[in-house]
């Protein structure tokens, strides 16, 4: 079996996630695509108020209908500041493949990912994948990677809180049962 990780705030999760998700799947054939919700990002400030469970719930209620996606809550058990180096120590010792897992982030995250915390020993244990998320380019980097050409969706979860706040409609952006849970419980208002 071929597994990717995808980690990440998923604050909420939205329709890009879901498109990025089966653009790796697809294009370089994984079984599994696993869904790892960070509880303290190390990449962004979160001024949401929407806890790292809630967070959990709306993830795993929104990717029960695929059976190709998997939500894994490691990182949010284990507490404190989110690092990749952990989750992916998680998946080595909890989950079984074939060949290195893959390992997805966004090119907004490229140019940094040599300062992540032991990038060197992460970079040993991963095939990282880089999407586009903010160029139609291919960016330069020195590391090694699969570059996956998909189309960039001009949704972003900064957005959607936006819009939540401001009374917008989100119908479309995220998965129904996340836009429901957002409503119902009175996330980003």
């Amino acid at each position: 079996m071929r597994i990717a990780v995808f980690g990440g705030s998923f604050n909420p999760l939205h329709v890009g996630h879901l498109f990025i998700a089966e653009e790796v799947k697809t294009e370089l054939r994984y079984d599994k695509i696993i869904f790892v919700p960070s509880n303290i990002s190390c990449h962004k400030e979160d001024f949401s108020k929407v806890t790292s469970s809630a967070r959990l719930e709306m993830v795993r209620e929104a990717l029960e209908e695929y059976d190709y996606f998997i939500v894994d809550s490691s990182d949010i058990e284990r507490g404190g500041v989110s690092y990749s180096i952990d989750t992916i120590n998680h998946i080595y010792e909890n989950y079984t493949f074939e060949e290195k897992p893959g390992f997805i982030i966004g090119d907004d995250l490229l140019k940094d990912f040599p300062t992540w915390k032991t990038a060197d020993k992460l970079r040993e244990l991963i095939d990282l994948i880089v999407v586009r998320r903010i160029s139609d380019e291919k960016l330069d980097s020195n590391l090694p990677n699969y570059y996956i050409e998909n189309t960039i969706m001009p949704v972003s979860s900064t957005e959607i809180r936006k819009r939540v706040k401001h009374g917008k409609t989100i119908k479309h952006l995220t998965p129904e049962k996340v836009r429901i849970k957002i409503i119902k419980n009175g996330y980003y208002r």
